[in-house]
């Protein structure tokens, strides 16, 4: 049994790099035009607010990369685990479970990541366990990259989200690769159903760290 849902797990992932990105929707980019909202270049304190978010008729997300200025993405397509975030300037990440398995637009982009934790029950994740990622990268290419994530549990706390009240408990994830001398910290702020609201992520040696919060669920 614990075989077979380490292979469901890699198969999703894989099945995940099938994805052919292509550029963002009409309507789409209507939306982004009619809210002038875009990844990069805009004054986010007087831009994106809970008002706004609530006008807008998809799931969406805010994210910023390193100390850039935050920009806001929306939900393009959903299949079970797998979400396609877009945003207005053709940046996309692909989340399964709030885990970012996939990127396209950036200057170095997460081609795959082939894992076997289940983001979607942090919660109870074994933080005892050294967990095995494996990532390809281009521009540079680099294939099959060996992590190891080791996880911990934080503090339950009350957050004043964007557009939501809440607590959220506090899990990190120590990802090392041995080969490169790279070693990240992300963090994942989980609901008591362990949805993922906040995190933040580092997707490539190259990037800085995605801050991500989720502004309205998907359905």
């Amino acid at each position: 049994m614990k075989l077979f849902k380490t292979l469901f797990f890699f198969v999703l992932i894989t099945s995940c790099s099938s994805i052919e990105f292509s550029r963002v929707a009409p309507g789409y980019v209507e939306a982004f035009k009619s809210l002038n909202t875009l990844i990069n270049g805009y004054d986010d304190n007087n831009l994106i607010t809970a008002e706004l978010v609530s006008k807008i008729p998809y799931a969406s997300l805010v994210m910023n990369i390193g100390n850039g200025p935050k920009g806001l993405m929306i939900l393009e397509s959903k299949s079970r685990e797998i979400t396609t975030w877009v945003s207005a300037d053709n940046v996309y990440i692909v989340k399964m479970n709030g885990k970012i398995v996939r990127t396209a637009g950036l200057t170095n982009n997460l081609d795959e990541l082939l894992h076997t934790v289940d983001f979607s029950d942090l919660l109870n994740i074994d933080t005892n366990q050294t967990y095995i990622y494996y990532a390809s990268f281009s521009e540079p290419k680099l294939y099959n990259l060996k992590l190891n994530a080791v996880f911990s549990k934080g503090e339950r706390k009350l957050f004043n989200l964007l557009n939501n009240k809440i607590y959220l408990t506090l899990i990190e994830e120590e990802v090392v690769s041995e080969e490169l001398g790279w070693k990240i910290l992300n963090k994942y702020w989980v609901d008591d159903n362990s949805y993922i609201w906040k995190s933040s992520q580092t997707v490539s040696p190259k990037i800085p760290q995605l801050q991500i919060e989720v502004t309205k669920k998907p359905s």
